[in-house]
């Protein structure tokens, strides 16, 4: 149960929506060698590192240090891994094609692998099959039933083959942050609470779990998954739920999620889409994964601007400044020549 200490704040009902976290199966010492993408600084890191090991690649002369700098390797052939794939793919072959020089591209490669026999394993074997070819035609190399078995910094052991790269991104399994242990709840095997109908927590009717923290399973033959429109529709329906109790209903109907399909994007211009009997994918399932999103954002003056910077970038393939702000580097050294010339002046 919650302890309380001097910094307790009381409460009426209190609703859990703390998330989720990385999972790196029992090996959190790999944390430390391969990024996750939880968060805009992620992405931020992510971009930075793979930027600078364009320009690392570019300066050197050894053909085993260039080979290691240019190897990507994503963890994770769901919808966050794939989607990064084809990422990588297109903003490495307009980088090198643009910026670097003396890069020869055929020392890069980027894997995509997955211990599962299938990339996005939650969508139809259509759409699933389609994700790996339009993969493979962006030149990813995608390695499906082959678990990771050690990562350093050096690079991962994928099954019983060592691949060399100073690139590995996490995209592999997720698990609820510990709020069961906070509060003394029995928890699935990705740490979620296991809720009530009502999204209540068992024998705690005024705390709430919601969104990727919770493991909703009533009425459904598996856990909801942890994406954006659950947490929404939960969201919603626990305030409803608290709004009820305040006004002295008891009868309330359980949740009940409405599935408005899953998408992801593979790169430019495709994309796979599920919505249940309707199935898109290629150009016309990425108009729709574009459509989504922008009908999601604010307002009509975002829209705006979003779609016209998206229509200018598709048709000029145009990028953003490219600035490594982040690596912390040495303060240079003056040469022997330049130290005399200093210590001259001042003579």
């Amino acid at each position: 149960m919650l302890t309380k200490t001097d910094d307790d704040l009381p409460y009426d009902y209190l609703v859990l929506a703390t998330g989720a976290d990385y999972s790196f199966f029992g090996n959190d010492e790999w944390a430390q060698h391969a990024p996750v993408l939880k968060s805009l600084e992620d992405a931020l890191t992510i971009r930075e590192k793979l930027l600078s090991n364009f320009e690392q690649a570019e300066r050197s002369k050894d053909i085993a240090q260039i080979q290691g700098l240019l190897t990507f390797i994503v963890v994770g052939a769901g919808p966050t891994g794939v989607e990064m794939a084809g990422a990588i793919a297109e903003f490495a072959k307009t980088a090198l094609t643009r910026d670097f020089k003396s890069i020869d591209t055929k020392h890069l490669r980027i894997l995509l692998v997955e211990a599962g026999s299938t990339a996005l394993s939650a969508f139809p074997e259509e759409l699933s099959s389609y994700a790996v070819r339009a993969l493979r035609a962006l030149g990813v190399e995608v390695h499906l039933g082959r678990p990771v078995k050690a990562i350093t910094d050096s690079g991962i052991l994928l099954g019983n083959t060592w691949i060399a790269s100073s690139s590995v991104i996490w995209c592999a399994g997720t698990q609820a942050r510990p709020a069961a242990t906070w509060i003394g709840a029995d928890a699935a095997r990705n740490k979620a609470i296991i809720v009530n109908a009502d999204c209540s927590v068992p024998g705690q009717p005024d705390i709430f779990a919601i969104g990727d923290v919770a493991s909703y399973q009533t009425g459904f033959n598996h856990p909801l998954p942890g994406i954006a429109p659950v947490a929404k529709q939960q969201g919603v329906y626990v305030a409803g739920v608290i709004l009820a109790r305040i006004r002295g209903k008891t009868s309330i109907p359980p949740f009940k999620y409405r599935n408005w399909g899953t998408m992801a994007v593979i790169g430019r211009s495709h994309a796979v889409a599920d919505f249940g009997k309707i199935r898109l994918k290629g150009f016309i399932g990425w108009l729709a994964w574009s459509l989504v999103h922008l009908m999601l954002l604010v307002d009509f003056r975002s829209r705006t601007s979003v779609y016209l910077n998206w229509s200018w970038a598709w048709f000029t393939r145009g990028r953003s400044a490219r600035l490594l702000t982040g690596v912390q580097r040495k303060k240079p050294q003056p040469t022997r020549a330049v130290y005399d010339s200093l210590t001259d002046s001042k003579n």
